[in-house]
């Protein structure tokens, strides 16, 4: 656990004197910008789309992986965190930092470094059966 508040306080600090094109964003801002949108959020290292988040309101959302697998999320913030505690997967480690880099909106994992870009953001909701809407 040591270790990985460590990596955190890295992770913050470069952030914390950001390049000149990149921005931090709090999870309030990032909320501001999500809620009752859809967000598609593919892999910076490869393009590939990773999937689609739909955030229904500031504690809640329903993720859609490539597959159109879905699962619904409680959303916290923990200080400059955005943490996601999945039904299928409730790891409450599952964190992440948004920021903007070039007006880029983009989200760093807290646990494995991995940079997803958001590639769309839209009105259109993920369609699963049974999905709550609000």
């Amino acid at each position: 656990m040591r270790l990985k508040a460590l990596f955190i306080a890295v992770l913050l600090s470069t952030l914390a004197v950001p390049a000149q094109a990149q921005d931090q964003l709090t999870p309030d801002g990032f909320l501001d910008i999500a809620v009752n949108r859809t967000l598609s959020f593919s892999s910076v290292l490869s393009g590939q789309l990773i999937g689609e988040e739909q955030f229904l309101r500031r504690d809640l959302s329903v993720w859609a992986d490539k597959t159109g697998r879905c699962t619904y999320g409680r959303i916290e913030i923990r200080g400059p965190l955005l943490c996601f505690l999945y039904e299928d997967a409730p790891d409450p480690e599952n964190c992440w930092i948004p920021f903007i880099d070039e007006g880029t909106l983009l989200v760093l994992a807290t646990d494995s470094g991995e940079t997803q870009r958001i590639t769309d953001i839209s009105d259109t909701p993920i369609t699963c059966e049974g999905a709550p809407t609000s």
